[in-house]
């Protein structure tokens, strides 16, 4: 009988030691590559950039995720904390202080705040929003620090984020096409400026095509990464406007995919053209070729094409619908570590969270489809809409 009780107290106790080590990874299948992770810096010498003490050319921080072939003698994963400290460098240091403060409070208002069943900001007891980012910055990923990358025929993925977010809001994406031989490159399209919202600039420091010229370095540098010719692109929410808005006629890129613009829940093109006049001239005024499939993913609920993205010059166009239960942050990979907190946390909406993320997962691999899809012509086989669910 006491080995019987020992045994039965074993078995409890491995139960619970299971739970409590439940991550991303119990949802997300990677590949068979370790991922390997680096950052570096970007000096745009096109452009100024003057705050928060600096003076100089226009820097981007830029995080990569690339696959590694061998296996490292002692495996030490990086935490998620660990890709806020990207790109230090000691005459930036005023830049980055503010960067990172408003990527927590992106993290806050994404991940933590908001009570997905009544919509009212969570109260989580005497744990505070700040002390749920500390908790959630020692989340384990599964990305190890590699300084360098070997040239490689590896495919490279542009990676561009919403508006007021940062570089690595996708990370478990990241890892999960890096681990399937991609190279995964993203950057910080945002930089502070003083008395002004993070993600907004100054009136009098806005220039002409800036952002454009932005996302166009970005590709300069993806194709310095690899020998390969195949360049894709990912953009979620105002990413993906980027998108549009800069590789028309961009024989570079071999496939594009589109994560929630959020015009395409509107049919009103008189409104369209008000609230987002720079992606409405590109396609509907100056009917932009973009010679490469589109893949457009939203969460309208209805399984037929997408009103205003029906009249895209492209190559091939794939709509993803989806049911309308899925929030506009999550195709990122950041809303999903709340819950990963829950034998710390009381959190009445859990289950609305692992209801996503298994929605999430149904979206990476489709997204791997897609792309696989894609010939070295950039030709795909057919024009479909398909609802994910």
């Amino acid at each position: 009988m006491i080995k019987s009780a020992v045994l039965l107290g074993a078995i409890l106790l491995q139960g619970t030691i299971i739970k409590a080590q439940e991550t991303l990874y119990n949802y997300i299948e990677l590949g068979n590559y370790q991922v390997g992770y680096m950052d570096t810096l970007l000096f745009d010498t096109n452009y100024r950039y003057q705050a928060y003490n600096y003076a100089g050319d226009k820097p981007h921080f830029i995080q990569i995720w690339h696959p590694m072939l061998e296996k490292p003698k002692k495996s030490t994963y990086l935490t998620f904390g660990d890709f806020f400290e990207s790109g230090k460098d000691n005459h930036l240091s005023t830049i980055y202080k503010e960067l990172k403060k408003h990527y927590h409070e992106t993290v806050i208002r994404d991940c933590i705040e908001e009570n997905l069943i009544t919509g009212d900001a969570n109260d989580f007891g005497t744990f505070t929003y700040s002390d749920i980012v500390d908790l959630i910055e020692k989340t384990a990923t599964k990305s190890i620090l590699k300084k360098n990358i070997k040239h490689s025929e590896y495919p490279v993925i542009i990676y561009h984020h919403g508006s007021q977010s940062f570089p690595f809001e996708n990370y478990a994406m990241a890892e999960y096409f890096a681990s399937r031989g991609f190279i995964f490159v993203s950057a910080n399209f945002h930089l502070p400026y003083e008395n002004t919202i993070f993600g907004l600039k100054p009136y009098s420091k806005i220039i002409k095509d800036e952002e454009e010229q932005s996302l166009k370095s970005a590709l300069r540098l993806a194709q310095t990464l690899s020998n390969s010719t195949d360049i894709f692109f990912i953009g979620h929410s105002w990413g993906a406007q980027m998108g549009l808005r800069t590789f028309d006629r961009d024989t570079t890129i071999k496939g594009f995919i589109s994560l929630e613009t959020t015009i395409e829940f509107k049919a009103d093109f008189e409104r369209i053209k008000e609230m987002w006049p720079e992606v409405y001239q590109k396609i509907i005024t100056d009917n932009a070729e973009y010679p490469f499939p589109i893949l457009f993913c939203a969460a309208t609920g209805q399984e037929k094409p997408f009103n205003f993205f029906k009249n895209i010059n492209a190559k091939h166009i794939t709509f993803a619908p989806t049911k309308e239960e899925f929030e506009h942050n999550a195709y990122t990979s950041i809303f999903y570590l709340r819950y990963f907190l829950n034998d710390q946390l009381k959190q009445t909406d859990k289950e609305i969270l692992v209801d996503r993320l298994q929605l999430y997962v149904k979206h990476l691999d489709f997204i791997n489809k897609f792309i696989e899809g894609i010939d070295q012509n950039g030709d795909i086989k057919s024009t479909e809409t398909i609802f994910i669910k």
